[in-house]
């Protein structure tokens, strides 16, 4: 009797807890809205895309919960004509010192299979020492110091950035050799943080000579294979040439396709790639896809030591892992959240690979942007990447302290619009701020401000999802003065 009683109230509870546990699993993680996503994109990189007309090209992945997509986006054209083709996926951009990070991830290989290596092995006794010597720092009693792999993985070798200078448009492993002979440290290994192309390029001698080939071959075998991504090459065959986009500096004028620092450099900044590949690299790092190698990404997302500017900042908040930086994400919401990333920049080129990881909230995002122009687009990534953790609630940005002349409500870009769209607004005085949105019927139906705010120029995002198609209006009012402008969601 006893078990008959417990058996039917097993079932009647399975029966409850099923559809609540459906509810749950359904809501655990609020789906991410892509189309407002996609505003929030276009209001950060519009003047960049705007001012230049060259290509831009971003690759977004977010992973929260089971919920994960990854989308790519295209701005602008392969040359600065607007009647030139805009990029796509197979477009192949420079990625500069992004370059760096591969290199790097080969280190990782080398080092979690056991050797032949270590990070605290001594960098002279893994050079071909009959060609090229490691330099030393000899202290005011006469000690010599000598730099380790973790020094040149970390920019803590002590080697300064960029010191030889090209011939015939070309730095060749001899002049580079030649320069390490010669070259004696001016301060210890292990102790500053000082940015240094020469020390990635020296640390790129440390592996070539240890796997026994040169660094374009072991970027293809140990990663760009295993990745499935067939552009990512530093020497590119004539069908890709034929894809590659024409570099720009900062004043909209051709640059062609850098060369001063190669081959030498190849290990520090000498790859192309396309947004499709550079979108799988950017997924291998965040541990989405890792062929395998988990405990590479590990030990080259590791933190190792801190950014400290030479010195001069011992207290700095930035850290870096091999080759990978870390920042705090945004320090006035969480001065513990870290992300990781690398950025590059050659003449013409900029580019910039970011992510990070909330084991709290299981969410990962992530973000690799590529221009064809010398302006660093590293600002408008970490904007985006911050949104991609923030989620889709209404922002307000403070876009300009400059005082207006006067309270302006612009009109809401795009318009129509669906389901999102990007409201902007001047105040010329400090004030209590209210900007909401009414129906056709005059139906307040969302309140985007309702607080003091300093004078300025502001933005904010109204998401219409959830609210039918039809004629919307936007009223900004400030001490006695109101303005409306009126909006149209189309679904």
């Amino acid at each position: 009797m006893l078990n008959s009683f417990f058996s039917n109230m097993k079932r009647k509870l399975f029966y409850i807890l099923i559809p609540i546990l459906l509810i749950f699993s359904q809501n655990s993680y609020s789906q991410f809205n892509q189309d407002s996503l996609q505003i929030k994109i276009n209001r950060i990189v519009r003047s960049y895309v705007d001012t230049n007309k060259a290509a831009l090209v971003i690759g977004i992945i977010r992973k929260e919960g089971t919920d994960y997509f990854s989308k790519r986006y295209s701005f602008g054209h392969l040359r600065s004509d607007t009647a030139s083709p805009r990029p796509d996926s197979l477009s192949i951009f420079h990625i500069g010192s992004v370059t760096k990070s591969y290199t790097a991830t080969i280190l990782s290989m080398l080092i979690q299979q056991g050797g032949p290596l270590n990070l605290n092995d001594l960098v002279e006794d893994h050079i071909p020492l009959n060609i090229v010597r490691a330099p030393v720092f000899v202290n005011t009693s006469g000690d010599t110091i000598k730099m380790r792999i973790i020094d040149l993985a970390t920019h803590y070798s002590a080697l300064p950035d960029d010191p030889i200078l090209p011939v015939n448009d070309s730095t060749s492993y001899q002049m580079m050799y030649h320069y390490l002979n010669n070259h004696r440290l001016s301060r210890e290994p292990g102790h500053c943080f000082l940015y240094s192309n020469l020390g990635i390029s020296f640390l790129g001698v440390v592996v070539t000579h240890t796997l026994g080939g040169i660094i374009d071959s072991l970027i293809i075998q140990k990663i760009s294979n295993p990745l499935n991504m067939p552009d990512t090459r530093i020497t590119l065959n004539t069908e890709q040439e034929n894809r590659r986009a024409t570099g720009y500096d900062a004043n909209g004028d051709s640059v062609g396709y850098f060369k001063n620092s190669w081959p030498a450099f190849y290990a520090a900044g000498g790859l192309y790639t396309t947004i499709k590949d550079f979108t799988k690299y950017l997924e291998f790092n965040m541990g989405l896809s890792n062929a395998g190698m988990q405990n590479v990404l590990d030990s080259a997302h590791k933190i190792r030591r801190v950014t400290n500017d030479t010195c001069f900042e011992p207290d700095a908040k930035g850290r870096v892992g091999l080759v990978w930086q870390m920042q705090i994400l945004n320090a006035q919401k969480d001065s513990s959240f870290y992300y990781t990333w690398k950025n590059g920049g050659v003449p013409g080129f900029t580019s910039f690979i970011g992510f990070a990881d909330d084991s709290v909230s299981d969410l990962k995002t992530g973000i690799v942007m590529i221009s064809n122009q010398s302006i660093p687009c590293d600002k408008m990534a970490v904007e985006i990447l911050r949104y991609l953790n923030e989620g889709n609630t209404s922002s307000i940005i403070q876009t300009s302290r400059n005082i207006p002349e006067s309270i302006k409500l612009y009109q809401n870009y795009p318009n129509p619009f669906n389901p999102g769209t990007n409201i902007n607004y001047d105040l010329p005085d400090n004030n209590y701020v209210s900007l909401k949105v009414f129906d056709a019927l005059g139906k307040e139906v969302a309140t985007l401000v309702n607080e003091k705010q300093s004078a300025g120029s502001y933005s904010v995002d109204f998401n219409g999802e959830g609210f039918p198609s039809g004629v919307y209006f936007c009223k900004l009012s400030a001490g006695e003065n109101s303005v409306i402008k009126r909006m149209v969601l189309i679904k």
